[in-house]
């Protein structure tokens, strides 16, 4: 693929996923909109509620922000000559990456178990049974539960991410280095067929 086209399709991308992404988003803003509006008018009436409905449609505005950061990453500067604005073009774009990963995703996520679920420390999950823990009184709360879920999904993001870049680094490096080329026993190149 040339440049010109590696550009349009990286602006093709672009421009899906951010029309996706305003759909989303609009489509979570109906989700999550009250019935009736301050003159007791229904609102959306046709549209479905809930917070299943908001969640995916907000899963739909993510993911085509995503596409969006991708088109962009893709249209210019995969596989381009690194200059001072790509990189800083890519580095921006990995800082809003690690922002959503980080900071955006586990605040949704605390935000439906605290307060769409419910999830408060006086509704217990889990009680232990004291015949396992001689005798004692222990239960786990859906709190607890709230953040060992957060808290996994963060400690999984903090080895996925290191791992994808270090493996995405050694890959370039592999491409980088030419094919040996076979030598006879005499000490001449040989040529072989493709």
């Amino acid at each position: 693929m040339n440049e010109r086209r590696q550009l349009i399709a990286g602006m093709g991308l672009l421009v899906v996923g951010i029309v996706v992404a305003i759909l989303g988003a609009v489509m979570a803003h109906m989700a999550e909109a009250p019935d009736v509006d301050q003159f007791g008018r229904a609102m959306f009436s046709g549209f479905p509620r809930g917070w299943i409905v908001a969640t995916l449609a907000q899963s739909m505005s993510l993911g085509g922000v995503m596409v969006a950061m991708g088109g962009l990453a893709f249209g210019l500067i995969w596989k381009r000559k690194l200059t001072w604005a790509r990189a800083m073009l890519g580095a921006l774009l990995f800082t809003g990456l690690m922002f959503i990963i980080f900071a955006i995703v586990p605040n949704q996520m605390l935000t439906i178990f605290q307060a769409t679920l419910e999830w408060t420390p006086q509704k217990i999950f889990v009680t232990i049974p004291p015949w396992l823990i001689l005798g004692q009184d222990i239960s786990i709360s859906y709190a607890t539960l709230k953040d060992m879920i957060v808290a996994g999904f963060l400690t999984t993001m903090l080895l996925v991410v290191p791992i994808a870049m270090y493996q995405i680094q050694e890959r370039a490096k592999r491409a980088d280095v030419p094919k040996p080329q076979p030598v006879s026993t005499y000490g001449r190149p040989m040529r072989v067929p493709d």
